[in-house]
C-alpha cells in the first residue's frame, strides 16, 4: 500500500519512516505543517515531498493510506482531505475538538467505504498489557476509582496542555472504567475562554462514569515526563506508574513488576506505532470490524470539548 503523511514535523520523519516500513507500507509522499517547510532529513529518497497538502493530492495519482500528524488543530481538516481523496486516513491524537467534526469524518468515511482511525501507541507497550490483562481477569472487582496523570517536561505545547495530553488522559480512563462518562468538570490553567484559543500549562478533570469516578490531570513544566494510572475496587488496586506496575488485591501478597517499556516516551517508539498501523491496514482490508481502531475516539473528543466549555463556566459540572 502506497502511503503518505501531512504534516510532517522535520524531526520527527525517521520515526514515520520506521514505522511505516515496518508495517508493510510505501511512504510514498509527504508534506509539513508549514507551507514553506524545507524537506526533512531522514525521508527515504524515492518518498516525494511537497510544500503543501493541495500540491500532494494533486500530484500523486494514488494513496491508499494517509498518516494526519501536525498540529492537533490542523488535523481535522487534514484527515478530511484525505478521506476526499479517496485515501483511509489514520490520525495522530487529537484530531478534532467537537462530535461534529468527528461524525463529518466518520460519515466522510463510510460514503467512500474507506476506514477511519486513531492512533494509540501507548496501548501497545508491555506494561499497559499487563494492565489490561488483570483488568479481564477481573482482579478488582466492580472499578469505583480511576485516576491518570500525565506530566510534560519543559513548557507546554502552542495548543496548550490540555490539546496535547487530554486525549491520552481521557482514553486511559475510559479504557479502565469500561462504561460511557455522563458527567465532567474541568479546570485549565490558565482558564481557557469558550471558542478561544487553548494556551493552557495545566488541566484537572474529574469525569462521572456512573458507578465509578475518574480523575485526570495533565500538566506541562515538570523536570521530566511522567505518566501514570492506577484503578481501584473492592478487590484491591492495581497501579502502573510508567514501567512499574504495582498490584495490591486481596488474597495475595502485593506485587510489583517493572516492563522493558512503559507509558512515557510511546510516541518516539516507531515499533509502538508500527504495531497501530498494522492493525489499521487489517481494517482497511475487513480482516478487523470497521470502525476498530477508532476505540473509545467519540468519548475523548466529546471529553475534550466539555472540559474547555466546563472550564470557561468556572469549572461548571457538565451533563454528557
Amino acid at each position: 500500500m502506497r502511503a503518505a503523511i501531512l504534516g510532517l514535523d522535520a524531526g520527527r520523519a525517521g520515526y514515520f519512516r520506521q514505522a511505516l516500513e515496518a508495517a508493510g507500507l510505501e511512504l510514498a509522499a509527504a508534506c509539513g505543517a508549514g507551507q514553506a517547510a524545507a524537506r526533512p532529513e531522514g525521508l527515504a529518497p524515492k518518498t516525494a515531498y511537497y510544500p503543501g497538502q493541495a500540491e500532494l493530492f494533486s500530484k500523486e495519482e494514488r494513496l491508499d493510506l494517509v498518516l494526519v500528524s501536525g498540529s492537533p488543530e490542523t488535523r481535522f481538516k487534514a484527515a478530511l482531505l484525505a478521506l476526499e481523496n479517496r485515501a483511509h486516513a489514520v490520525c495522530e491524537t487529537p484530531f478534532c475538538f467537537s462530535t461534529t467534526d468527528f461524525e463529518t469524518l466518520r460519515t466522510a468515511a463510510a460514503e467512500r467505504k474507506l476506514s477511519f482511525g486513531a492512533l494509540q501507541p501507548w496501548e501497545r507497550t508491555l506494561a499497559w498489557g499487563a494492565l489490561e490483562k488483570a483488568l479481564e481477569q477481573r482482579l478488582l472487582g466492580d472499578i469505583f476509582r480511576v485516576q491518570a496523570q500525565i506530566l510534560r517536561a519543559g513548557p507546554a505545547p502552542a495548543g496548550g496542555e490540555t490539546a496535547a495530553d487530554g486525549w491520552q488522559a481521557f482514553a486511559m480512563l475510559l479504557a479502565i472504567a469500561r462504561r460511557p462518562p455522563t458527567a465532567l468538570t474541568a479546570r485549565l490553567l490558565p482558564a481557557a475562554e469558550q471558542e478561544a484559543a487553548r494556551p493552557d500549562s495545566s488541566g484537572s478533570f474529574l469525569v462521572h462514569f456512573g458507578g465509578a469516578d475518574g480523575e485526570a490531570h495533565v500538566a506541562a513544566g515538570f523536570h521530566s515526563d511522567r505518566a501514570r494510572v492506577s484503578a481501584a475496587g473492592p478487590g484491591g488496586r492495581l497501579d502502573l506508574d510508567g514501567d512499574l506496575l504495582r498490584i495490591d488485591v486481596k488474597g495475595v501478597p502485593p506485587e510489583s513488576v517493572r516492563y522493558p517499556d512503559g507509558l512515557c516516551g510511546t510516541g518516539g517508539r516507531p515499533e509502538l506505532l508500527a504495531a497501530e498501523l498494522k492493525d489499521f491496514v487489517k481494517e482497511t482490508k475487513q480482516e478487523l470490524p470497521a470502525g476498530s481502531s477508532l476505540r473509545n475516539s467519540r468519548y475523548c473528543v466529546k471529553l475534550l470539548k466539555n472540559a474547555y466549555y466546563s472550564s470557561s463556566l468556572r469549572s461548571s459540572a457538565v451533563p454528557l
